[in-house]
């Protein structure tokens, strides 16, 4: 019985060791960027970025949950907008404008409550095609190493949302 109990002992302080060990060499950072080529000016798709009440309009989150309670505080629009949510689906949290250059760029920060904050952000860039519409994030993870396993996840699935997004900005802008 003192065997099985001592291998047990080890092989629980190894697996501590390897998730531990493991999460802590894991990057810190998560930052995620996609772009698009939107057949519109940027004062065409600026206002869908800016104005966080137009924003729910081609947000991807809006289709994922329904029935998500979204208020507006803060500013009309520009600096201080805050639009704050509660879902079923993906918790609860604000986005707040904290930076914004007409036509060009707009900051965000994200608070998702216990799960962290973020920071993103939409660049508009004059293109060929039209303009080339940016949106990132980068989340700092800290020194969690548990959080830090998920950082791949979250890179992924953030990754694949943004890209839905930018789609239907996309339809939304080049239909006006």
């Amino acid at each position: 019985m003192k065997k099985i109990l001592k291998w047990l002992l080890v092989a629980v302080g190894v697996l501590v060791l390897i998730v531990v060990g493991g999460g802590m060499l894991m990057p810190s950072q998560v930052n995620v960027s996609r772009d698009l080529v939107i057949n519109a000016p940027p004062e065409k798709i600026f206002p869908h970025v800016a104005n966080l009440k137009a924003f729910n309009k081609w947000s991807p989150w809006a289709d994922l949950d329904p029935d998500m309670k979204v208020e507006f505080s803060g500013s009309e629009d520009g600096l201080g907008q805050v639009m704050s949510w509660d879902s079923a689906e993906m918790g609860q949290g604000s986005m707040k404008v904290v930076e914004s250059t007409a036509n060009e760029k707009l900051v965000t920060a994200l608070d998702f409550g216990q799960m962290g904050t973020a920071s993103a952000r939409f660049d508009l860039a004059p293109d060929a095609g039209g303009t080339k519409v940016t949106w990132s994030m980068t989340s700092d993870l800290g020194n969690n190493p548990i959080a830090r396993w998920f950082g791949p996840m979250i890179k992924s699935d953030v990754g694949e949302t943004y890209g839905k997004g930018l789609a239907k900005l996309r339809v939304v802008a080049e239909g006006e």
